[in-house]
């Protein structure tokens, strides 16, 4: 339990790091990748991406039970019975991949079809060779995703935090030496598919030599094939849905001739600040994940789920409300140092989708209990049928309003979906105490609501569009925001969460200097 414990707390301080390399590398890395590559250039790229990030549906959204099934598995039979339904699920995902080459090339083969009106020939010539580079990168990911869910099984998280921080830290760097280099956005899709291949092997690797898991293929359990399909089929039609909501504007703002490449840069770097917005809090929430599984298995009764995803729940909010209300203080002029003139527009593609995209974020863990019960459904359904009516509203909204109605309409199915609906099943259907669990949350809104207002206001007499002026700015920013929440709001247990760590480093910084005496 001790060894597990430290995996986790050394694996939230990892992901700490992770997450603001992954914060702050962007902010560098991106300006210079839009100069060198040129707008069109970046929003064929980003196109690409997001035409690609479609045949991620492929998988059926089987790799959300790898991980619930190794674990349920090694509880119930012990590791030889883990071992066989890890070979299962290899062979599954083999097939996956191979479905993926299939269906990525002919996709390549008929992109014409969609884009032939919006693109010029040498664009779509660049595009298909981009779309099938990236193509051969998910096929691979998915050959090897067992291994990651082995490794998030077994939560072993400071080596799986290891291997994220690199490919925080590889990916953007290598980038950018082949761009220095005159390889433009062919040379990066090539970089990625290596820095993949080579984080992959290093998975296989651990988890045989170190872990000591060995896929088994002899009697495999065929009969588990069943129960898994109906389970993931749930989390399929949810990612059918994130799908629809995460990348279906992008894909649309492609296919109109008066926005295409250059509407679909702008609206990316909005998206930029929504996806690292994001993955502020879905870090956390995949290695808490284990243990949602394990107290649900254990029989952990509702007040015991509802008083974990309160505290879990306020934890996050600390994170989300900082990044939030400093976006909304200072995101015109970080955008405007950023991205530079032309891309005002990404601000408001940011805000729209940010605020509402708060909600999910603080109530990851009440979503990490409904699928370890195996209660998905309902939430999969409301957020495909959402999600189709925020295709055909965009769609409509574009014509209008541009890229700012795909965004409105994005973060009105966010409200619609994850704020009312989803709350009332929480609620009423599976128990956990909702008022309570908003009434401890609400309040921690307050500070932030009110210190972003002040700067707007500031903004009228203090010029943010001085970058060093901006710079100072987000650090007293955020030394008040810590400081207020330290003093007004956070209880003992949440102060003891972030002094852990520090006197971890002390300690371990106070013995180092002894044994150097």
């Amino acid at each position: 339990m001790n060894f597990k414990n430290n995996q986790l707390k050394l694996g939230i301080i990892l992901n700490y790091i992770n997450m603001g390399l992954g914060n702050l590398i962007p902010i560098f890395y991106t300006p210079v990748m839009l100069a060198l590559l040129g707008t069109g250039e970046y929003g064929l790229y980003k196109l690409s991406s997001s035409i690609t990030s479609y045949l991620s549906l492929i998988s059926l959204g089987i790799g959300s039970a790898v991980t619930r099934y190794l674990i349920k598995e090694r509880t119930e039979s012990g590791q030889e019975g883990e071992e066989k339904v890890f070979g299962l699920f290899i062979v599954i995902f083999q097939v996956i991949s191979v479905i993926t080459l299939v269906v990525g090339t002919l996709l390549v083969f008929n992109l014409q079809v969609w884009y032939g009106s919006s693109l010029t020939e040498s664009e779509l010539i660049r595009m298909k060779i981009l779309v099938f580079l990236m193509v051969c990168n998910m096929a691979l990911g998915f050959s090897a995703s067992p291994y990651t869910s082995a490794i998030t099984a077994h939560e072993r998280f400071i080596f799986l935090q290891c291997v994220n921080i690199l490919s925080t830290c590889a990916a953007p760097l290598l980038n950018l030496l082949v761009l220095f280099l005159g390889y433009s956005s062919i040379g990066m899709a090539i970089t990625s598919l290596a820095v993949s291949i080579a984080l992959r092997a290093i998975e296989i690797i651990y988890v045989k030599k170190c872990m000591q898991l060995h896929p088994s293929y002899t009697q495999l359990p065929i009969s588990l094939v069943r129960e898994i399909l109906v389970f993931s089929f749930w989390v399929f039609v949810s990612n059918i849905s994130a799908q629809l909501c995460s990348t279906t504007d992008i894909a649309m703002i492609g296919a109109i001739p008066t926005l295409a490449t250059t509407g679909v840069a702008i609206y990316n770097i909005g998206s930029t600040f929504t996806s690292i917005f994001t993955s502020s809090t879905t870090g956390i929430s995949s290695l808490l994940a284990p243990r949602a599984n394990k107290m649900v298995f254990s029989g952990a009764n509702i007040d015991e789920l509802s008083k974990i995803s309160i505290r879990i729940g306020r934890i996050q909010t600390y994170i989300v409300t900082l990044i939030l209300s400093g976006f909304i203080a200072f995101g015109r002029p970080f955008i405007y140092f950023y991205a530079g003139s032309g891309f005002e527009d990404a601000y408001l593609v940011a805000v729209l989708i940010m605020i509402p995209g708060a909600i999910p974020l603080v109530q990851s863990m009440c979503l990490s209990i409904i699928v370890a019960q195996g209660k998905h459904k309902f939430r999969s359904i409301v957020y495909l049928t959402i999600n189709l009516i925020n295709v055909i509203g965009t769609w409509y909204l574009l014509q209008i309003w541009g890229i700012i109605g795909a965004a409105f309409m994005t973060g009105l199915s966010l409200v619609i979906g994850n704020g009312f609906i989803m709350n009332w099943y929480y609620s009423r259907i599976i128990g956990l105490n909702i008022q309570k669990f908003w009434r401890d949350i609400g309040t921690l809104f307050i500070i932030p609501s009110v210190m972003a207002g002040v700067v707007i206001l500031l903004g009228t007499i203090i010029d943010w569009y001085n970058i060093a002026t901006m710079i100072i700015g987000i650090l007293i920013y955020a030394v008040v925001f810590c400081l207020l929440n330290w003093i007004y709001k956070m209880n003992s247990y949440e102060k003891e969460i972030f002094l852990a760590p520090l006197r971890q480093i002390y300690h371990l910084l106070k013995n180092n200097a002894n044994g150097g005496k």
